[in-house]
């Protein structure tokens, strides 16, 4: 997700600091949060040279728990039978996108942490905000100034959602002639296939045409005039297509 773990969230840097305290520690630790929160970057961040493994392969974890005193478990609510590893005298990092019954845990784990969703870290998404677009405009080679949008972005998926929002944004405001017709070509091509096809697609111009000329323009009568339609006709418009 993110190469270089940033945060400004209190919560977060709470949780580094109790890791940074315990590093050396042969403790079994365990980070609870949702997928995409970050949790094996900021271990990454705090533990460079862990070894990571999944917890959906159990008998690759056993193997690995035998040559290693230190090891990141990863979706650890995936193993097949926790009850069978033997953390002593070791170092357990483990990451769990949930646990269904925390008691299970407590008697494993000396520390259990608890990563915050994106949603309840909002100091921390200008910082990924910035990172992505830098990342966006780098990949997909843009040199023109790009403003993101923030109501518009998605954190439904937390950080996973976020990065695809502002690469979204970024490509689109980026866009050319022949990259929005290309675009509208191939989704054409997938959707087409019914009666009455052009009344059907016709919304995929006019909506975002009336919306871009009444927020530029600021009245219907300033739109109707550079769209060279009647005024009537346009309030019908904006009325059919539910345009606020």
């Amino acid at each position: 997700m993110i190469d270089n773990f940033q945060t400004k969230s209190i919560e977060i840097q709470n949780i580094i600091k109790s890791f940074q305290l315990t590093k050396s520690l042969f403790v079994s630790s365990i980070l609870i949060g949702q997928r995409s929160t970050g949790k094996k970057s900021l271990i990454r961040h705090i533990f460079p040279n862990a070894i990571f493994a999944d917890g959906s392969d159990q008998e690759s974890i056993e193997q690995l728990l035998e040559e290693h005193d230190e090891l990141v478990i990863f979706n650890y609510e995936k193993l097949t039978n926790a009850t069978r590893l033997n953390f002593d005298n070791k170092r357990i990092i483990a990451l769990a996108n949930y646990i269904s019954n925390e008691k299970s845990i407590d008697s494993v784990f000396a520390f259990i942490y608890h990563m915050p969703p994106l949603k309840d870290r909002e100091e921390d998404i200008a910082l990924l905000v910035n990172s992505f677009l830098i990342e966006a405009k780098k990949n997909l080679m843009i040199k023109d100034v790009i403003s993101i949008e923030y109501k518009n972005l998605d954190i439904s998926s937390n950080i996973e959602s976020l990065k695809r929002s502002v690469y979204q944004q970024a490509f689109s405001k980026s866009c050319t002639d022949k990259d929005i017709e290309v675009i509208l070509y191939h989704y054409l091509h997938k959707q087409m296939g019914g009666y009455s096809d052009y009344k059907k697609f016709l919304p995929l111009y006019e909506k975002p045409l009336i919306e871009a000329g009444l927020q530029k323009y600021g009245s219907q009568l300033k739109l109707s005039d550079i769209l060279g339609i009647n005024r009537n006709t346009l309030r019908k418009k904006i009325y059919e297509l539910s345009i606020n």
